[in-house]
């Protein structure tokens, strides 16, 4: 059990290799309650693995990932549980109303009866999908799936939210939304870690932001510390990425 001031989500030297291609390098991380901390970095960086790694959807090769003091394996149910994930590599729900895929993940992290209804009804609300909750999933707008995934993410209380690109192909207004629903869950507690090329999303949201480049952590910056100015942060940014020496 971890102590209450403790990080509630740890990456200990981890490392994942692709053949002899080490995606991931040597990185560690340490997340405190309510904080959003982003990852940044170019396409093929090693974001999204580190992302993979930590929701346990892939087997590190080195160093290991923890949730709340547990280690993160697919058999360790305590660990998922204080975990929410909005990927790309979750199933498909298209065909699921909006209602029953809140309803199925629920039931699937041991979420019943008056419980279920309550954090169905309160996701509904947070999410605003009152108005959508018999729809199928794929007939919706871009925007309003994201909403769904990250209510399900949610459903169950997990202290840890992990998303991967989670504004990527929105209009201002559906990001600025998701924006505040991210803000809201730092302010209740919940440990945000997110992925995004829109260095602005990181400047406004994060508490820390983390450029990684060919798999290791290359800089760590507060953007609250640049004013929250996407701008600086861009200077950084490509500062950093034009002093890595060219791969081998």
């Amino acid at each position: 059990m971890a102590a209450p001031d403790a990080p509630v989500l740890q990456m200990h030297r981890l490392g994942k290799r692709f053949g002899a291609f080490w995606a991931v390098r040597n990185i560690s991380l340490a997340l405190q309650p309510g904080t959003i901390t982003g990852l940044l970095g170019p396409n093929g960086a090693g974001k999204t693995t580190l992302i993979r790694m930590c929701a346990g959807l892939l087997r590190p090769d080195e160093g290991c990932v923890t949730i709340a003091g547990e280690e993160q394996a697919p058999d360790n149910l305590r660990a998922h549980a204080r975990l929410g994930v909005v990927s790309t590599d979750a199933p498909p729900m298209g065909e699921l109303t909006v209602a029953q895929a809140l309803r199925l993940q629920g039931t699937l992290h041991g979420v019943h009866g008056a419980a279920l209804q309550t954090a169905c009804r309160m996701a509904a609300e947070d999410y605003c999908l009152n108005d959508v909750l018999g729809r199928r999933v794929r007939v919706l707008s871009t925007g309003m799936r994201q909403r769904v995934a990250i209510a399900c993410a949610m459903l169950h209380g997990p202290r840890v939210l992990l998303l991967d690109e989670p504004t990527v192909g929105l209009d201002p207004d559906v990001r600025a939304h998701i924006w505040e629903c991210i803000r809201t869950l730092a302010q209740r507690g919940v440990t945000v870690l997110f992925t995004t090329h829109y260095l602005e999303e990181a400047a406004r949201l994060c508490s820390i932001a983390h450029l990684i480049i060919r798999g290791a952590l290359a800089m760590s910056i507060a953007p609250a510390a640049m004013d929250g100015s996407g701008a600086r942060l861009e200077r950084a940014y490509r500062d950093a990425v034009q002093q890595e020496p060219a791969p081998c």
